[in-house]
């Protein structure tokens, strides 16, 4: 291969925006110091890449799950911890307190119980 070319790379990778990742995240490696699989001729790092990925001497999964884990921000057992922290011991939401005093104040609206409303419905249908 004289020249890499998205083509070479594509019967690899089908889909170019994956290929795109796969390719920035071997550059990272091999600029971290790991190995490089093929003869190299003083290349750019993403060339490199691209040209290891073409030629399938690396893994593509053991790439993709490498993508995956540095995309990670937290992993699962953390983030539902974190949950489990602010979750309060009680549900407080209650989204009708403060009703009762505010409508009161609002007119001249009086709270009547259950039974109050119960005798007051009998002296009407007792007349």
């Amino acid at each position: 291969m004289a020249r890499v070319t998205v083509e070479d790379c594509e019967d690899v990778v089908a889909n170019r925006f994956d290929l795109v990742i796969l390719a920035a995240q071997r550059a990272r490696q091999i600029i971290s110091g790991e190995p490089i699989t093929l003869v190299s001729r003083d290349e750019k790092k993403p060339v490199i890449a691209l040209r290891e990925i073409a030629a399938q001497s690396i893994s593509i999964d053991a790439l993709k799950e490498n993508v995956i884990r540095n995309f990670r921000t937290l992993t699962p057992e953390e983030d539902l911890e974190e949950d489990m922290e602010d979750m309060p011991e009680t549900d407080t939401y209650n989204p009708y307190v403060g009703l009762e005093v505010a409508a009161l104040e609002s007119s001249n609206l009086s709270v009547v119980d259950d039974e109050e409303l119960e005798n007051s419905l009998n002296s009407l249908t007792n007349v």
